[in-house]
C-alpha cells in the first residue's frame, strides 16, 4: 500500500504554518481547508465523478457519500491535483472516524495536561511497540516501525559520532517541530537540533479513548519536514499513558487504517 501524500503546492504549506496550535479539546476535529490551509470544522469541496460529471460536498457532514463514491471508482477521475484532493477528503473523514469509533470518553486521563507541542523526545516511542531501552540495548530485536505512524530512529546516528554539542536538552519538540539527530548513551539518547536536517511537524494533537479501555487517548497528526522530505508524508500517531509519571506508549488495538491507490484499484 502506498503512502498518502498531498501537492506541497496545495494542501501542505498554508496547513503547516496555521496548525502550530494548542491541541483541540473539543468533541470534533479542525480540518485545513483545500487550497488555503485555513483552519475549520468544516470543508467544501467539488469533485469530479465521472467524465462530463462533478459532485459538490461538505466534510465531515458527506462523509458517507465520499466513501460511497470513492468506492465506486470516483476517485480515479479529474487531474492530479483532484486526485490528491480525493485522497485529502478520504483521509479527513476516515481520521475522524478514527476518533469517534468509542462512542465514550475515557475517564481516566494522564495525556491531556501534557505539552505535546514541546514533548520530549524520550516521552515519546522512537519506534511504535519497542521500548526505549529495548533500542538501545538491541535495536535488531525491534519490530518494523507500523505504517503510517512516525519512526524517530531515522534520526538516531552512530554512537561513535556522538558530537560534543550533543544535549539531552534539545531533545524535544519546539512549537511542535523537531530537526536534528538522536544519539544513543548508556544513559539514554541526547539530540541535536539542525534548522536544516529532516524532522516531524506536529500539525494538531486531537483526544479521545480510540481503543475503548477506559483511558482518554492523544492522537497527533504529523508531518515530514526537511529536504529529504521531498513528499510530505501525514502521519497519525496514537499515545496512551496509565500514569503520569511514564512515557507514551501506542494504545492495544489503535492501529490507524489507511486506505490509498494501488496498481489494482483502491483498497482499504
Amino acid at each position: 500500500m502506498k503512502r498518502i501524500f498531498f501537492l506541497l503546492s496545495v494542501i501542505l504549506p498554508a496547513w503547516m504554518t496555521a496548525w502550530a496550535e494548542a491541541p483541540n479539546r473539543s468533541d470534533s476535529p479542525w480540518f485545513a481547508a483545500p487550497y488555503t490551509g485555513e483552519k475549520v470544522k468544516e470543508y467544501e469541496l467539488t469533485l469530479p465523478v465521472s467524465r462530463y460529471e462533478e459532485e459538490t460536498f461538505v466534510i465531515p457532514r458527506d462523509c458517507k457519500k465520499l466513501n460511497s463514491r470513492l468506492l465506486a471508482g470516483a476517485g480515479h477521475w479529474g487531474n492530479r491535483v483532484q486526485r490528491r484532493l480525493w485522497l485529502k477528503a478520504d483521509d479527513d473523514c476516515r481520521y475522524l472516524n478514527y476518533l469517534k469509533q468509542n462512542p465514550h470518553r475515557g475517564d481516566k486521563d494522564f495525556v491531556s495536561d501534557y505539552d505535546f507541542m514541546n514533548a520530549r523526545i524520550a516521552d515519546l516511542p522512537l519506534r511504535p511497540g519497542c521500548d526505549l531501552y529495548v533500542l538501545l540495548r538491541d535495536p535488531q530485536s525491534c519490530p518494523e516501525p507500523l505504517p503510517g505512524m512516525p519512526d524517530f530512529t531515522m534520526f538516531m546516528m552512530h554512537r561513535e559520532h556522538h558530537p560534543q554539542e550533543a544535549d539531552n536538552d534539545d531533545c524535544r519538540f519546539e512549537n511542535g517541530v523537531f530537526r536534528g539527530s538522536i544519539y544513543p548513551t548508556p544513559e539514554g539518547i541526547v539530540c541535536r537540533k539542525d534548522p536544516r536536517a529532516p524532522g516531524y511537524r506536529i500539525l494538531s494533537v486531537d483526544y479521545a479513548d480510540v481503543n475503548g479501555d477506559g483511558y482518554l487517548d492523544a492522537v497527533l497528526r504529523l508531518t515530514t519536514i526537511g529536504r529529504r522530505a521531498s513528499r510530505p508524508e501525514l502521519l497519525v500517531l496514537p499515545l496512551t499513558r496509565f500514569s503520569a509519571n511514564e512515557p507514551f506508549t501506542i494504545p492495544k488495538g489503535a492501529e490507524y487504517p489507511r486506505m490509498g491507490p494501488t496498481n489494482e484499484g483502491w483498497i482499504y
